[in-house]
C-alpha cells in the first residue's frame, strides 16, 4: 500500500486528537508509583510490641476484634494512608493512619467484628485513594 498525502493528514489528525482526549483526562495517565514498598500486610488477633501477633486468614465467630498491620519501608516523604474495611463486599469503616519518612515505618489498624461472619477484605489505599495493597480473611 502507498503512502499518500491524505493518509498522512489523516495520521496526523488522529494522534492529534489522541493527544487531546488524554489531556482531557479521558484516558488514565500512568499509574503513579507507590508511596512506598509495602514488606508485609497482614492480619492478626492483637499487636505486641509492634508487631503482629496470631497471624491468620480465618478467625472464629467469638473473635471480637482484628486488626491489620502495615510495615512500610523506603518511604521517602510524610503521608496518609487509609485502612479501608470491607466485609462481604461492602465498605465498613475507612481508618486514616500516619506513615512518616524513614527507611522503616510499622502501622495498624483494628476493627470490632460484632460477629460478622463471612468474608473480609482490608485494602491500604494510598491518598489518592489507590489501592497499594490487601488482605483478605475469612470469619467463621
Amino acid at each position: 500500500m502507498l503512502f499518500t498525502k491524505q493518509m498522512g493528514r489523516w495520521a496526523v489528525v488522529v494522534m492529534v486528537g489522541a493527544v487531546l482526549v488524554a489531556a482531557a483526562g479521558l484516558i488514565p495517565a500512568a499509574a503513579q508509583a507507590a508511596p512506598f514498598d509495602v514488606k508485609r500486610l497482614v492480619v492478626c488477633k492483637d499487636i505486641q510490641d509492634r508487631e503482629p501477633v496470631e497471624i491468620s486468614d480465618r478467625f472464629s465467630s467469638d473473635t471480637t476484634k482484628v486488626y491489620a498491620f502495615l510495615e512500610a519501608v523506603d518511604i521517602p516523604a510524610d503521608t496518609e494512608v487509609d485502612f479501608v474495611w470491607h466485609h462481604s463486599g461492602n465498605e465498613m469503616v475507612r481508618v486514616t493512619v500516619p506513615v512518616r519518612q524513614s527507611g522503616r515505618w510499622r502501622t495498624w489498624a483494628n476493627k470490632n467484628l460484632y460477629g460478622l461472619t463471612g468474608s473480609w477484605r482490608v485494602e491500604v489505599q494510598d491518598a489518592d485513594g489507590a489501592v497499594i495493597g490487601a488482605v483478605e480473611f475469612e470469619v467463621k
